[in-house]
């Protein structure tokens, strides 16, 4: 199976983020690429799913770069243990208390979001009812 490596500018296109954003996250340690002889970053479909997962982690969720890295490490602890590679219970257990995290992580925004949406919606009755009385009038 061959695999296709794609050159920075590409990615940026693909993943409609800046090249800077893009080495930023390298930076971060949030995923690796290799380089060619000369130094050029070189992406597999891989890195650009991951590539793209932070970009919705950060923008669609709002969670700042210290949770995704925890995200994206946790992705790849259990990458491990499905694959067989870790099979240490200190870090199984680890994983499953990180996932916990996260699970609670994800109700608590769950409830703030729900609360806004409650808020639009009221906002939507009432701008609703102003709109029909002057409609009325």
């Amino acid at each position: 199976m061959d695999v296709k490596y794609y050159q920075i500018d590409e990615v940026a296109k693909i993943t409609e983020l800046t090249k800077r954003t893009i080495r930023y996250y390298e930076d971060m340690e949030l995923y690796t690429t290799i380089r060619t002889d000369s130094g050029y970053r070189l992406y597999t479909e891989k890195e650009i799913n991951t590539i793209k997962e932070i970009k919705d982690l950060r923008i669609k969720l709002g969670l700042n770069l210290a949770e995704v890295k925890r995200i994206i490490k946790l992705k790849k602890a259990l990458n491990d243990i499905f694959e067989g590679k870790q099979t240490d219970i200190d870090d199984i257990k680890d994983s499953m208390s990180k996932i916990i995290e996260l699970v609670n992580l994800v109700k608590e925004r769950e409830q703030i979001l729900k609360r806004v949406e409650e808020k639009c919606n009221d906002h939507l009755v009432k701008l609703n009812s102003i709109l029909n009385q002057i409609q009325e009038e």
